[in-house]
């Protein structure tokens, strides 16, 4: 791989990783966000989550100074930043992609999220982390094949349970594992 200064980039999703219906944690928290569209229209979507994972991946993020990727559906209208990340409490900043014309019935779900990591790879490559209950399933070994040459870690969660405290494990031993310059902030 050349080397890069690019950050370390966490591609995040948020149904079934940070908003899990049981996170296997003693502390939990609920609540409903509410996302307004414009015109009168709104949603309140619930949220549960774990105060631990958020803490950890903030922990982390500042550790190894990693770039926050959202790659949810929580993106539509920037609820991600907006209203989700000051109702967690945490993971502020970052960016956010969503590319509404990405998503492909006949792809299958999750396809998007592989197209969008595939092309901020080729725009700026850097060792990645990529955590989705669904779609690095589906299409990681698609966006493997497309950055081969550029580290990463693919980890997927179970819907139920979100992040673990075994993935905070996997994303530590590998962040640790990465040359110096991969994980030093430009």
């Amino acid at each position: 791989m050349p080397r890069t200064t690019n950050p370390t980039r966490l591609y995040l999703d948020v149904d079934g990783a940070i908003n899990a219906d049981e996170p296997p944690f003693s502390s939990v928290k609920s609540t409903r966000v509410q996302i307004d569209y414009g015109g009168g229209m709104m949603s309140r979507l619930p949220l549960t989550w774990a105060p631990e994972v958020v803490d950890q991946l903030d922990a982390l993020r500042t550790e190894f100074a990693l770039e926050l990727v959202w790659l949810s559906t929580w993106n539509e209208m920037h609820a991600s930043m907006t209203r989700l990340a000051p109702a967690l409490g945490g993971l502020f900043g970052g960016r956010a992609i969503m590319d509404a014309d990405a998503v492909s019935m006949d792809r299958g779900r999750g396809w998007w999220k592989a197209q969008s990591i595939i092309l901020d790879q080729e725009a700026s490559p850097a060792p990645f982390v990529w955590i989705d209950d669904e779609a690095v399933m589906a299409h990681g070994s698609l966006v493997a094949e497309a950055t081969a040459g550029t580290p990463s870690l693919r980890l997927t969660t179970v819907y139920e349970h979100g992040i673990e405290r075994l993935h905070l494990a996997q994303m530590r031993s590998f962040l640790e594992g990465l040359p110096i310059e991969s994980v030093v902030a430009p």
